[in-house]
């Protein structure tokens, strides 16, 4: 009976994680069309006087990217078998959302407000390498507390 448990969890994960890397993958063509969209409109749209917000925002999609990994394996460690379905979801969507808000903050600030198109693609480039950095892994069923 024990193994049975076993493998309704190990299914639970497949599952969720099936769920997870589809709402990345939905994520990651989602901000690339808004970066090819953008490049299309970027010679239209020149304003010098906010030349400031073009590094802003790349510090911004690095403030918030790079601890996603950590986020993510905090939320991890919180994991259990009666939050299981809940939380492995929660641990995953949190840095998505970080990576996406970062990466389309970036993009569009460097596009469609002022024309710099090589902080745009450093800010493409970075939100979705944290992006697939924190798809779900197959070894994660080891690492949690189940």
């Amino acid at each position: 009976m024990a193994k049975n448990g076993v493998l309704v969890r190990e299914i639970d994960i497949l599952l969720i994680a099936r769920r997870i890397r589809f709402l990345g993958i939905a994520i990651f063509v989602g901000i690339f069309l808004i970066y090819i969209l953008g490049l299309f409109v970027s010679g239209s749209y020149i304003n010098k006087d906010l030349g400031i917000f073009n590094l802003m925002s790349l510090i911004v999609v690095a403030v918030l990217c790079f601890p996603t990994f950590f986020i993510k394996r905090i939320f991890l460690k919180k994991v259990n078998s009666k939050n299981f379905m809940k939380s492995y979801f929660n641990a995953h969507l949190i840095p998505f959302a970080m990576c996406d808000l970062g990466g389309l903050f970036c993009i569009t600030t460097n596009l469609f407000v002022n024309q710099n198109i090589i902080y745009a693609t450093i800010g493409l480039i970075v939100s979705l390498a944290f992006l697939v950095i924190n798809f779900p892994k197959f070894n994660d069923y080891e690492k949690l507390n189940l």
